[in-house]
């Protein structure tokens, strides 16, 4: 290992080695209070009850690093890790402020979003920042392109459920049969991916057409991804749609009730995960939620990033799983490379799991980058996420305060959180494969409709 990149390891270890409990309390007490009072000072009195830059803080750091804290140090996570428990409670000293260090590169990117050096970077930031929105504006420009694409994810949807019907009987966990069936996984995969994209986008633009065609598109393929048993999936399709729409009535509802709808929205993810293991009692579900939320798999990135470097032999990854990520287009079956250094391979092997039957652990948005490259890593994921957090954060809210509030403009945009995240965690990768090829077929889909002179009203031009 070079001189470097063992001596940055040991400073990481001595730093953390040196905190006590109650100096991390205090540290994780101390950002928790930052938020909060960026979020009263920039969201709640500007008269939002919730906006995409605190929702992207409180997601990705807030709520699955700070807040579950104490909750990380507690043996109740022997229920998820075993033995490896008592090795998460040792490190947990020297990874939280290696997390709290990501957290706060991604409130100095969004900082640096506001900044105009008269470089230049800004606006080539944008060029690159627009490319993905762009396509999307494109995508939702037809209702007939929706319709056509539905279709064709639904067939694809049916085929899958079929095999999986016939060799395993009905259930809700395709995801278990691809770990049998490595085979079979990469195109569960895509199909997977394929129909959030369409649905999402069906969707949003059914919020401004209010074609409810397109809602019963959205429907149709939400109800084919309950089988495939990630909750994932299904949360996806709804979940940013749904908080442009509530930007967009700002202090019209209260923050009791915002809080109470992400409550329901938590409460039918856990459920869906009990439902996938074959348990269908709601008496279940309340019996054991303390278990689910604090020492299950839902919130678990600090636990899970501990667990792994608690296991770690301390050499960087070096880049390995982001080489494996942009060959993800290759199924692992036909490639050692991305069967050793896959990100779920990689984390499910070093914490001595078995690859071909979990999926992996979640290492937080930080993790990855602290494994492959160090603290280095940890700071240019958080200065990605924070700046393009922030574009989008300013793009919906000039989206949905316009005179003719735009549902589309403020989705396609989001879309580039989705980039984001699959850029910080790249088990999630491929999905921007099949976005790319979605956007493809996309525009050569609508270039047929106009050489075949399909009637303007079937073809909507974007906005």
């Amino acid at each position: 290992m070079p001189r470097e990149a063992s001596f940055t390891i040991r400073k990481a270890q001595q730093r953390g080695a040196n905190l006590t409990w109650n100096e991390l309390y205090i540290l994780d007490g101390f950002g928790i209070a930052l938020f909060a009072l960026s979020y009263y000072r920039k969201c709640y009195r500007k008269g939002y009850r919730l906006d995409i830059w605190h929702t992207q803080l409180f997601m990705l750091a807030v709520l699955p690093i700070m807040i579950m804290l104490p909750f990380a140090k507690s043996e109740l996570n022997a229920f998820a890790a075993g033995d490896a428990v008592e090795g998460i409670i040792a490190d947990l000293p020297s990874v939280f402020p290696i997390a709290l260090l990501g957290y706060f590169a991604m409130l100095t990117g969004g900082s640096l979003w506001h900044i105009r050096s008269g470089l230049g970077l800004r606006r080539s930031a944008i060029v690159v920042l627009d490319i993905v929105p762009r396509c999307s504006m494109m995508l939702m420009s037809s209702g007939t392109l929706l319709i056509f694409q539905t279709l064709l994810c639904s067939f694809l949807q049916v085929l899958i459920l079929a095999i999986y019907f016939t060799q395993s009987g009905f259930g809700f966990d395709l995801r278990a049969y691809t770990f049998a069936n490595p085979s079979f996984r990469p195109v569960v995969l895509v199909v997977s991916n394929y129909s959030i994209i369409i649905a999402s986008h069906c969707l949003a633009r059914y919020v401004d057409t209010k074609e409810r065609t397109l809602l019963a598109c959205t429907l149709l393929l939400t109800f084919g991804l309950v089988f495939f048993g990630a909750r994932g999936n299904i949360l996806t399709i709804y979940l940013y749609i749904l908080i442009c729409y509530l930007i967009k009535l700002r202090n019209k509802i209260s923050l009791i009730r915002v809080i109470s709808l992400a409550a329901v929205m938590i409460l039918a993810g856990l459920y869906l995960g009990i439902a996938r293991s074959g348990e269908y009692s709601l008496a279940q579900l309340f019996g054991s939620l303390a278990i689910l939320l604090f020492y299950g798999n839902t919130f678990s990135d600090l636990r899970d990033f501990t667990w792994v470097y608690s296991k770690w032999d301390h050499v960087f990854w070096g880049g390995k799983t982001y080489l494996a990520a942009l060959m993800a287009f290759i199924p692992r079956v036909a490639s050692q490379f991305r069967d050793t250094w896959g990100l779920g391979v990689a984390t499910s092997s070093t914490v001595g799991l078995d690859p071909q039957i979990h999926p992996g652990l979640r290492p937080s948005v930080f993790g990855e980058g602290y494994f492959n490259f160090g603290l280095l890593g940890v700071i240019a994921i958080g200065l990605m996420l924070g700046i393009i957090s922030q574009r989008v954060d300013l793009d919906v809210k000039r989206a949905m305060a316009a005179r003719q509030p735009s549902m589309r403009r403020a989705f396609a945009s989001t879309m580039m959180l989705g980039v984001a995240g699959s850029l910080a965690i790249t088990a999630g990768f491929s999905s921007l494969f099949v976005l790319g090829g979605v956007y493809g077929l996309s525009w050569f889909f609508l270039g047929l409709l106009k050489l075949l002179n399909v009637p303007a009203s079937s073809i909507n031009t974007a906005e």
